[in-house]
């Protein structure tokens, strides 16, 4: 990801002589985490943080924090987070106030088999008193589920729970309510062994709170955020029992020279080196009450005292030369003509872009490992309004220059590759330097392979995950066929042929045939190399759909009743068009222009059509050129917004290199918009999409029904899936949406997840039908593209996805509804796309 410094980082301090690989800072990007409580459980780091999320209408109060449910993260080497999704819902906690949106900072222990999970939230039944009170949620798993006790901790009242177990095994409770309490826990972790005791009232003056104790070599060390002057800052005060005397010791952390008015912290001691978690407002610097979790090393004096720990955006280990390195986490940046800045405002998980404005600005990144391998190459993304030249110099200004990178006049981001002028090997201080007069931003560079070079369009690979998910190419071909054979052959298909030379699909529930289900079809029959399909549906979709005279002349009417052959509407809707033109390119490709259909020429036809429209009769181009962006439909008020499942840059990436017309530019630039607006348009939590959007991503509500998650939306992660594997332009953001995605299904049960959803994860009040019964159902549609979105989720080996589709059935449902159209062509789509079957078809040689 792009990355933005707030501070000065300086060089950290290694203890042992031995270095990890470890994260930047902040470590989750995606969502907000704030007040980190992390613990080792066995040989991973368990990270259990509160979940800022933007207040919203009727949810929260403007301008505070608003936090509704948390998450646990986990880590086998500080750099890798896996998000377990969500544990504690404020909505499902018997005794919480399920609408106050407080579910502040908690902790975790582990204990008589169990992991227990302390929350402060304000309590529902009156009788509890006002404020805030503690519960307990318990669970076999630090990854939980957990369960929620009934009923909070009986006489506590505050925040910021905190537990600590001694060496004699006695457990002990720390909360914070104007002043730090502590008492005994009883065995069963659930309830107070002695009574509540103010910790010396320390310090005595200004908002104490998120006390976090812990031991070493016999000392304890009572730490706590103390706001002194408007900021916190993190202190700490030191003493021989858990429950004091203490005496104050001094200070871990200064405040925020940022402005961001909270801290919160806990700190561990991971294979043998000590760590300060906390957090600060790194992804909303006009909003402290949206933070993001940080990490650093933590470091003891001889006499027992902590070293003041700064704060640092580099991060405490090495990075590796071979991966994406991220420089605007700086170590140190020129005075003048260098600054760093969000990507793109609009979503600033993205991150951030290093700019260079002046000749010989620069920035210092530290630490970078080249280990014994003579690298050769230096790849960049970059971009540059004027051209300029990046040069890359090792440990000081005045170091070897080991690469000069020419960056091309562009507007947008290109990747750059040049050679390295000297061996390097070992760690290594890079400084970048513009050499001369220009511009460049930058986003990252590698001394390892293009990063994307190993994407499908350039290695050719396209992974199978059911192989490696364990089913046999026996099993997995005999279940695409089986699945091909019942769509578009058995007894419930939806292809009919007509006479010798034409067929149709058909939307059955609908009764209709639509250019949806028409160029699907048609890609179905060019990925799997079946050309008389593909040519019958396309005869008849020319004869009895395309426009051949007229302001909409080369574009097709989008719905006709195949019986009586009366069209149900003249419009175009455009991921028809989007289709057409992609499989008639692929079948170009594949099966030449000489065998019976100029496929390549009826490709062009529509494309050339699609340029001519001026907006006479209002019909206009199928992307709205102002905006670069697909239009629902290319005519009247449909120009000026879009349905999200229609962006699909890996198909226009296929326009930029197959279409030849003059326009390759346009759809590239149309690509990396699409990808900015499913930026924009995914929730940045659950990762759900409206299935209408203004081009500013903004769910579109029209007349006929309120927008939310719901059928068009199911495309979306598979249309994220492919362009990561086809063209991996994307790869960081579409890594973490497929994570956040999966997760937030997960979380309502991998085999009970309904199918229709508001953006944020609730139940929409509106229900769309499919069938006759207005209901929410576990669809098979869905369960689909939620498996194929696994090929873009990296994290581990987990299919959990990829087994719930290999155990689905298209059939009709308990209720009776059936749907092989949709259903069944999203089913078919995704088992080819999860058994490598679904490519981009390139010329023939």
């Amino acid at each position: 990801m792009f990355r933005l410094s707030f501070f000065l980082i300086l060089s950290f301090l290694l203890t042992g002589g031995s270095c990890a690989l470890f994260a930047q800072n902040p470590l989750i990007s995606g969502q907000y985490t704030a007040d980190p409580s992390v613990r080792v459980f066995g040989d991973k780091v368990y990270l259990y943080p509160s979940h800022d999320i933007p207040v919203r209408p009727g949810k929260g109060r403007p301008g505070w924090f608003c936090m509704e449910d948390y998450h646990v993260f986990s880590s086998a080497n500080l750099t890798d987070w896996t998000d377990h999704g969500v544990i504690v819902s404020q909505n499902k906690v018997p005794w919480v106030k399920s609408d106050t949106y407080s579910m502040w900072a908690p902790d975790c222990i582990f204990r008589n088999g169990k992991y227990y999970f302390y929350f402060p939230a304000p309590p529902a039944d009156t009788t509890l008193g006002r404020g805030f009170a503690i519960g307990v949620a318990v669970s076999d798993n630090p990854a939980g589920p957990f369960v929620p006790e009934p009923s909070p901790i009986k006489n506590v009242k505050g925040i910021d729970p905190n537990v600590f177990i001694d060496k004699d095994g006695q457990a002990y409770l720390y909360w914070s309510q104007g002043h730090i309490y502590g008492a005994k826990l009883k065995e069963n972790m659930l309830d107070l062994a002695s009574e509540p005791v103010i910790l010396q009232k320390l310090p005595e003056k200004g908002l104490k709170e998120g006390p976090y104790l812990f031991e070493r070599n016999g000392i304890y060390y009572m730490t706590y955020p103390h706001v002194e002057n408007k900021i916190e800052r993190l202190e700490y005060a030191t003493g021989d029992n858990p429950l004091g005397p203490f005496k104050m010791a001094g200070v871990i952390m200064d405040e925020s020279p940022d402005g961001c008015w909270t801290n919160h912290h806990s700190v561990i001691n991971f294979k043998g080196q000590w760590y300060l978690f906390y957090h600060h407002n790194d992804y909303s610097p006009s909003f402290d009450k949206n933070r993001s979790v940080r990490l650093d090393s933590l470091f003891f004096n001889a006499d027992g005292t902590i070293r003041k720990v700064v704060p640092s955006l580099r991060g405490v280990g090495l990075t590796s030369a071979t991966q994406k390195i991220q420089v605007d986490r700086y170590s140190k940046i020129g005075e003048k003509g260098v600054s760093v800045s969000f990507v793109d405002t609009a979503d600033r998980f993205r991150g951030w872009k290093t700019q260079f404005t002046l000749p010989g600005s620069w920035l210092q990144y530290n630490r970078v490992d080249f280990a014994k391998q003579a690298h050769r190459t230096v790849t960049l993304l970059a971009s540059s309004e004027t051209s300029g030249i990046l040069q890359i110099r090792t440990n000081s200004l005045s170091g070897p220059v080991i690469a000069e990178v020419k960056i091309p006049k562009s507007s947008s981001w290109k990747i750059v590759k040049a050679n390295l002028t000297r061996s390097v090997t070992g760690i290594q201080n890079l400084v970048l330097v513009m050499k001369g007069p220009g511009n460049i931003t930058l986003d990252w560079l590698s001394f390892g392979e293009n990063p994307e070079a190993g994407a499908a369009f350039y290695s050719g690979n396209y992974p199978n995950l059911f192989r490696k998910a364990g089913y046999t190419q026996e099993d997995i071909d005999r279940k695409l066929n089986k699945a091909y054979h019942d769509i578009f052959e058995g007894p419930g298909r939806i292809y009919y042929t007509v006479g010798d030379s034409m067929a149709y699909v058909s939307d059955l529930k609908n009764h209709d045939a639509r250019t949806e289900g028409l160029s699907y079809g048609m890609m179905v029959a060019v990925q799997l190399d079946k050309k008389d399909v593909f040519d019958r549906i396309w005869r008849w979709s020319k004869k009895y759909l395309q426009h051949q005279e007229g302001p909409r002349k080369g574009y097709f009417a989008w719905s006709i009743n195949p019986e009586t052959m009366k069209r149900n509407a003249e419009g175009s809707a455009s991921d028809g068009e989007l289709y057409y033109v992609t499989s008639l390119l692929f079948a170009a490709n594949r099966w030449g222009n000489n065998t019976g259909i100029d496929y390549y020429r009826e490709a062009r036809t529509i494309l050339d059509a699609m340029w001519e429209k001026d907006g006479t009769g209002r019909i206009f181009n199928l992307f709205n050129t102002t905006s670069k962006q697909i239009t629902f439909v290319p005519e009247g008020d449909g120009y000026n917004w879009t349905d999200p499942s229609y962006h699909l840059p890996a198909f226009l990436e296929v326009w930029a290199l197959y279409a030849r017309d003059g326009h390759e530019q346009f759809y590239r630039d149309c690509a990396d918009t699409a990808r900015a607006f499913l930026h924009r348009t995914c929730h940045p939590e659950t990762g759900l999409n409206p299935d209408y959007a203004d081009f500013s991503g903004a769910p579109h509500n029209t007349r006929w029904m309120p927008a939310a998650f719901r059928f068009d939306s199911w495309r979306v992660p598979m249309n994220i899936a492919m362009d990561y594997v086809w063209f991996g332009k994307d790869r960081v953001w579409q890594e973490s949406y497929a994570q956040r995605f999966q997760n937030f299904l997960r979380s309502k049960g991998i085999d009970t997840f309904e199918d229709q959803f508001n953006m944020d994860g609730s139940r929409p009040d509106f229900i769309l039908p499919a069938g006759n019964v207005k209901k929410l159902r576990h669809s098979l549609g869905l369960i689909s593209t939620a498996a194929s979105v696994s090929l873009a989720n990296t994290n581990g080996k987990n299919y959990d996805f990829v087994h719930a589709l290999w155990k689905a059935k298209l059939e009709p449902y308990d209720d009776g509804y059936f749907d092989p159209y949709y259903d069944g062509l999203l089913y078919l789509f995704s088992l080819m796309h999860l058994s490598g079957k679904y490519q981009i078809i390139k010329p023939l040689r």
